[in-house]
């Protein structure tokens, strides 16, 4: 789910699982289920309060064909009611793949739409495809080699035809035997790079098999390249949600190499002015032919020749570029604004730092730029969330003085004396807190535990490396939440203390924050029934059961309108709610067997969040019956925050036809909603348990 996850990539990676492909896939994340045991108390009036709610939302989306049906031949039912049957006129209406779309695979993909009565036969390209009895249908069938979808509904004599057309990937392309070949989109590395004299620079490509492959540097080196099969990746989908056994492997490209070597870090340019230039360092625009490294591969008596399109800036290490994170964001990701740095290029957020921490900067890959925690500790971040002070700014690094912290009925601020604003992690224990700051020497000779408090232990401070300082927080419970921000040139860890829980009623004074994912944008069923629409509904079933066990209750958004991402958490933190818990129904992307794969999943970031995850996934997954895909970290914007325990259900797949009918019935929208109370009320009582 980029769930809505925006990340370096998501949906941020994502906003939410920010949903950027077609109207049937938008999510990476899955979904799991299970039986019922939800008390029996349901009353009628509340039942018809939810059908008022689903009607009300469904008003207000496009008016489309109705409900949907059940799962085809051999996938696991459950515990769901049988899909009503509906018998309106024959319309053929394809959901996905849409006109026009890309898809993201060439051998096969799931196609799902409706009839328009339960009534009708269907083909696609020729083969039989199943009817449910409201009409829609689900299929996984071959990619058409010239994208064109062909359907064709028969019912009482009539007949509905409709043609859609896709772009679908090409395959690679060719190789003529006995012919010399690179295959220049291959060619890696590319546009703006900078790094550190000595560094390894690793380049490689794909060609024509059997050759003898070079990278031949300005200065005359020739720097040999080695040949290995060349293997094409899974789509990523089937990778992240496939559950068959083949389903992340890779398979060896026929008739392709791929070359590879790497070689010490000099100057190079490009003349193509297309080319990004970095930004950490000057380089002098290249006449056409010169500074520019060339790829070579002899097959036979054939020889071709690449230009390598890299434009490489070499740094002086004793005067590295210095810059202040920024966050970009309009409004920000959090208050003050927050920047997020991943172990590497296109890899998971894993610091999340306020605006204005300084930062080393010690490379930069095309977009990305390198910053240096320790000796032997990178961290890379976006180019466009990073702003360079004037050349000459010395490194970041700084003494950490006295330690205080000021008790308040709500949290306790642990305050870190520093110079300037360094890079830093919190991490979580069974019950701790501890904070690393890169650059920081300890110069705590005071730790001021500012009067007896029953949250902290105790506080231990060490220098684990001459670069690094740690201060481990000792608490007396599990962490419960916490933020870090700058006041001045002091950082400051807000230690937010566990909510009074009540065990005979833990919901009691407590504020729920429910969001009810999505839009923009959001998963579709087959029958159209929307992921916005159904999310919103088991919102407004499940804040009763909430509000009548004493909680108060934040719904991120009340209607369809659109809600960023960063404002549903922002909402839920400024005001102090006590748990966070986002609501959402899945979706595969292409490539992925949903008969196969579908389920019932449950999220989580922060380790101080993976009880209430589990918690929601266990009483959802007895409730429904659905396959059990599990609890998951997932890298999803909305539960990415730490002031509050997060997690994000993802209960059913709104492209599977049954599944998509039930969650248009009052009766099954109350029992999803009872499972989340359940799952809330045990996560609770739990926290009451361990003190």
């Amino acid at each position: 789910m980029r769930s809505e996850a925006p990340a370096a990539g998501s949906a941020d990676r994502a906003p939410h699982l920010v949903r950027s492909r077609t109207a049937a896939v938008r999510r990476r994340v899955s979904a799991i289920a299970t039986p019922s045991r939800a008390p029996v108390d349901a009353t009628r009036l509340r039942r018809v309060a939810v059908a008022a709610a689903v009607g009300a939302l469904a008003a207000c989306a496009p008016e489309r064909p109705a409900p949907v049906a059940p799962a085809p031949t051999g996938e696991v039912r459950g515990a769901l009611p049988p899909i009503p049957f509906r018998d309106g006129p024959l319309t053929l209406d394809l959901v996905h793949p849409e006109e026009g779309g890309a898809l993201g695979v060439r051998d096969s993909t799931f196609v799902f739409g409706s009839t328009g009565t339960g009534a009708a036969s269907l083909t696609i390209n020729g083969t039989p495809v199943d009817v449910r009895p409201n009409g829609a249908f689900l299929a996984f069938l071959p990619v058409p080699p010239d994208g064109v979808y062909r359907l064709e509904a028969r019912a009482d004599g009539e007949t509905a035809s409709l043609v859609r057309n896709v772009a679908v990937p090409p395959p690679p392309p060719p190789i003529p035997p006995g012919a010399a070949v690179i295959l220049e989109d291959s060619i890696e590395p590319r546009g703006a790079w900078a790094a550190l004299p000595g560094e390894r620079i690793e380049v490689r490509f794909r060609g024509s098999p059997g050759g003898d492959a070079a990278l031949l540097l300005p200065d005359g080196t020739r720097i040999h390249l080695v040949e290995r099969a060349a293997e094409e990746e899974a789509a990523w989908g089937r990778a992240a949600f496939g559950r068959e056994a083949d389903a992340a492997r890779e398979r060896t490209l026929r008739g392709v190499s791929e070359y590879r070597g790497s070689f010490q870090a000099v100057p190079l340019a490009v003349a193509d002015t297309a080319i990004a230039r970095p930004r950490l360092a000057p380089l002098p625009v290249a006449a056409p032919g010169t500074r520019a490294a060339v790829l070579e591969l002899v097959a036979g008596t054939d020889t071709a020749r690449a230009t390598l399109p890299l434009n490489l800036a070499v740094l002086d290490p004793d005067r590295l570029p210095v810059g202040a994170t920024y966050d970009p964001t309009d409004p920000p990701r959090a208050v003050g604004g927050e920047s997020r740095g991943l172990p590497a290029p296109g890899a998971v957020y894993h610091y999340f730092w306020p605006d204005g921490t300084r930062l080393a900067l010690t490379g930069e890959r095309d977009g990305m730029l390198r910053a240096r925690l320790t000796d032997d500790l990178s961290a890379w971040i976006s180019d466009d969330e990073v702003l360079l002070l004037p050349t000459g700014t010395p490194p970041p690094a700084s003494r950490v003085g006295t330690v205080r912290m000021t008790p308040q009925p709500g949290w306790i601020d642990v305050r870190f004396l520093l110079d300037e604003r360094l890079p830093f992690r919190v991490d979580e224990g069974a019950r701790s807190l501890a904070i690393t700051i890169f650059g920081g020497t300890s110069d705590t000779d005071w730790i001021q535990y500012g009067g007896l408090d029953p949250l902290i232990d105790r506080a231990v401070w060490s220098q684990p490396r001459d670069d690094a300082y740690r201060m481990t927080l000792h608490l007396t419970r599990a962490p419960w939440g916490y933020r870090a921000f700058w006041d001045g040139d002091d950082l400051v860890l807000r230690v937010r203390r566990p909510p009074n829980i009540d065990p005979d009623h833990p919901l009691r004074g407590l504020l729920i924050a429910l969001d009810p994912g999505h839009p923009p944008l959001g998963a579709i069923g087959p029958t159209r029934l929307t992921e916005p629409v159904a999310n919103l509904a088991i919102a407004r079933a499940l804040r009763p059961l909430l509000e009548e066990a004493g909680a108060r209750v934040l719904l991120t958004r009340t209607d369809t309108t659109p809600v960023g991402l960063y404002e549903r958490t922002r909402a839920a933190a400024a005001a102090d709610a006590h748990l966070f818990i986002s609501i959402h129904n899945n979706a595969f992307p292409d490539g992925v067997n949903p008969f196969v794969n579908n389920g019932t999943s449950t999220y989580y970031f922060y380790p101080q969040s993976v009880d209430l995850a589990r918690a929601l996934q266990r009483e959802l997954v007895r409730e429904l019956r659905l396959r059990d895909l599990g609890v998951g970290r997932g890298d999803l914007a909305v539960v990415r925050q730490t002031w509050m325990p997060a997690a994000l259900t993802e209960t059913m797949f709104l492209m599977v036809p049954e599944q998509e009918a039930a969650l248009r019935d009052p009766d099954v929208l109350d029992r999803i909603a009872r499972a989340h109370y359940r799952a809330i009320v045990d996560f609770l009582r739990g926290r009451v348990d361990e003190r």
